[in-house]
């Protein structure tokens, strides 16, 4: 005689894989919807599409994306696979001179190298070729390394047309402004990068009157603190072209202002199709995405 809880078991067991799939089947059915709503969406919209710092932000959902800043991959997918009209790159120096790409202050938050180190206090051969680290599960998709700014200009370089280059300037020393710059355009000028599809990102206004010195044609971007009008007035003041913002922090008003003033306006961030949504909706002249795909369905590209 069978006991009498086991028929019930068997019950249960064949119930939750039937709700996990349904679930499963609902989830994909929302998501398909929603890429359907946003698909085409903005048309008309005339935008400058910017993967930010290549295309790889360790995210988790919406997009999943298991590649790291600013490394080789997230830069090849966001131009070759997802047709971005660019990239922005986070560039610090070594202490050597060495134009290197990395987000982050410290290179123990996002590679093997667990002392709290700063790239400009190490040289190139210590940082460049380090392992980047994302933890469980991004490390099973991604085994990409620390490159160098020289290393991205050299694949650029085999591309039909050089793609537009936002670099957000990434230096906390400020005796080495002027050499930063400096290291900085001449690395540019041996790969021969037009200013024209050049600007430089930074929150500090010395750190970007350094690259005016070194070339008065470059296009020089305020990174927005949270005062906008602030801001504002500071990029007036010192005269420079634009304003950097993040796409939750800048209305459609503020942005509209901020063009009427003769100012460039880039956003960045947009993960979700709703947030990528609204920024291009402000009518910015550039926006630095994370999800290159999602921003060129929105284009009907």
């Amino acid at each position: 005689m069978l006991h009498p809880a086991i028929p019930e078991k068997r019950r249960r067991s064949r119930f939750i894989p039937k709700v996990l799939l349904l679930l499963g089947v609902v989830g994909l059915i929302i998501y398909t919807g929603r890429n359907v709503y946003y698909a085409s969406s903005h048309k008309n919209a005339d935008v400058l599409v910017l993967g930010h710092a290549g295309s790889g932000f360790f995210s988790p959902l919406n997009p999943f994306n298991p590649l790291p800043p600013n490394s080789r991959a997230s830069i090849i997918k966001a131009l070759e696979e997802h047709g971005a009209d660019g990239v922005e790159l986070d560039v610090q120096l070594s202490r050597d001179g060495v134009p290197v790409l990395y987000h982050d202050i410290t290179l123990a938050t996002m590679t093997v190298r667990q002392e709290p180190d700063t790239i400009e206090n190490l040289d190139a051969s210590d940082v460049v070729g380090l392992a980047y680290k994302g933890g469980f599960p991004y490390d099973l998709f991604q085994n990409e390394k620390i490159i160098t700014l020289e290393e991205v200009l050299q694949l650029f370089g085999t591309y039909p047309e050089l793609p537009y280059l936002h670099i957000d300037l990434r230096n906390h020393d400020t005796s080495r402004y002027a050499y930063y710059a400096q290291t900085l355009m001449a690395l540019l000028r041996q790969y021969n990068y037009p200013v024209r599809k050049l600007a430089f990102i930074s929150p500090n206004p010395d750190l970007l009157q350094a690259f005016r010195e070194e070339e008065p044609a470059a296009v020089l971007i305020i990174d927005s603190a949270e005062n906008h009008e602030q801001t504002v007035q500071l990029i007036l003041e010192r005269g420079f072209q634009g304003i950097c913002a993040n796409g939750g922090d800048m209305s459609a008003e503020q942005v509209q202002q901020a063009k009427q003033q003769g100012l460039l306006v880039v956003l960045f961030g947009g993960k979700s199709n709703a947030r990528i949504s609204r920024m291009i909706s402000t009518g910015a002249d550039a926006i630095q995405v994370n999800d290159v795909a999602a921003m060129r369905r929105m284009l009907g590209e």
